[in-house]
């Protein structure tokens, strides 16, 4: 009896093919599309909802709150919503600590972190939490996994300072600050990860694929603590890390020999609030951003049982954005100049890193305000549940306004902390 021939898959009828991509997930369409040439046609013609190359919100819907796998899209340009299904960890279980080329950071209910894009569903392990100078796991008297956090800040101002236990929910909203990635995670080893983290800034980082990370001390022109806010600069391969004072240093960890820090600009504040944030302009023009907070009492606090832990936290207040501050960085002069608005730009400002864009080349963008999403963390880490602030900034009214239309884009839930991300399927 002779072998049936094989099914010749590329010589499917267009209007099947389109009835069975229709069903698929964003990662699974991406696939088919580059299955081959013929089945590309009918994969153009079912366009993603996402029309140019502006961030769009991560965040988690309300309408899927009994499905904890799913995370909402959202584009302010286009003003369509999709849905993503994200492999393990469910995504509402997350912790959202950076995004940058279209990946994004985050800490698992372990505390270990994963880089993930969510339109591929590709996720990559980076070094677990333990291989953080100080930081060691251990048991607990009823046999459940605990972490100790040696602060050696505390311990140079109180010698009888204990190293501090955390369960393991709970360390990643103490412990993380931000990280910022140098390329695609998808470029290998090539791709460094620089994580800031307590205490009070300090720096380490790892390659894609290393097995634990590399604290920075000892580096000449480098203070180890401090630091808020990083970016990577493509163009001459450095990051530029903020100091909370307003000072700004370049890093680079490119060279087989030690890492090489340079101090390009001085001190300029004298205080450590309000959040500091850095934004290239399109026409290179570095920027600093200092966002103001205000805290506002909660008429009615609420109770919150913390998962991970054994007691309840009364939430009794909540931050909001009441200012934005916008300097021009004149680095020859060494100084700051004060802006009194955006022009016709856009800013993206979250836990990503800050993304400036020219509302000429988004027109559905509106010119002159900051997309917000909340990076507060250290209202986070003791207020998880509670209120996220998300809304445009308009720096000429001096007011936050509210994403409007579509209403699609509402409600989101608190959890994970929604985040701004740029698509990216590389």
């Amino acid at each position: 009896m002779a072998a049936a021939a094989a099914a010749d898959w590329t010589s499917l009828p267009d209007d099947i093919l389109f009835l069975v991509m229709r069903q698929l997930g964003i990662p699974d369409l991406l696939n088919a599309g580059a299955v081959c040439s013929s089945w590309r046609p009918t994969y153009s013609s079912l366009r993603l909802p996402i029309t140019d190359k502006s961030p769009c919100l991560l965040y988690s819907c309300d309408a899927d709150a009994d499905d904890d796998d799913v995370a909402t899209v959202y584009s302010p340009s286009s003003g369509a919503t999709f849905k993503l299904r994200l492999p393990a960890p469910a995504f509402r279980r997350r912790y959202m600590v950076g995004s940058d080329h279209g990946w994004v950071a985050t800490a698992d209910e372990l505390s270990n972190l994963q880089v993930i894009n969510p339109l591929s569903g590709v996720q990559i392990d980076l070094p677990p939490v333990t291989e953080l100078y100080h930081v060691a796991s251990f048991t607990d008297d009823r046999g459940r996994l605990m972490y100790s956090n040696q602060d050696n800040w505390m311990r140079r101002h109180d010698p009888q300072w204990l190293p501090v236990p955390y369960h393991p929910q709970r360390l990643r909203l103490f412990l993380y600050y931000r990280v910022t990635l140098s390329c695609s995670p998808s470029a290998g080893s090539e791709c460094i990860v620089l994580l800031l983290h307590r205490p009070d800034g300090e720096l380490s980082f790892a390659r894609v694929g290393d097995r634990s990370w590399t604290r920075l001390t000892g580096i000449e022109n480098l203070p180890e603590t401090g630091y808020r806010y990083a970016f990577y600069n493509k163009n001459d391969r450095l990051f530029y890390l903020l100091n909370c004072l307003g000072s700004i240093h370049t890093l680079d960890l490119n060279g087989p020999s030690s890492p090489v820090a340079s101090l390009i600009f001085k001190e300029i504040a004298l205080w450590d609030n309000p959040n500091k944030s850095i934004a290239v302009t399109p026409r290179g023009d570095m920027l600093q951003v200092w966002r103001c907070r205000d805290p506002r009492w909660v008429d009615t606090p609420v109770r919150f049982p913390l998962e991970d832990c054994d007691d309840v936290y009364d939430p009794c207040q909540e931050l909001y954005t009441d200012e934005i501050l916008l300097f021009k960085v004149d680095i020859d002069g060494q100084k700051l100049v004060k802006m009194d608005s955006l022009e016709d730009y856009v800013l993206f400002m979250g836990f990503n890193s800050s993304v400036c864009l020219s509302a000429k080349d988004f027109p559905n963008l509106k010119a002159g305000c900051a997309y917000l999403a909340d990076d507060a963390y250290e209202e986070i880490c003791v207020n998880k549940h509670t209120w996220r602030e998300l809304g445009i900034w308009n720096f000429k009214s001096e007011t936050l306004e509210s994403f409007g239309d579509p209403p699609s884009v509402l409600p989101w839930l608190n959890w994970p902390p929604p985040i701004w991300i740029t698509p990216s399927i590389y």
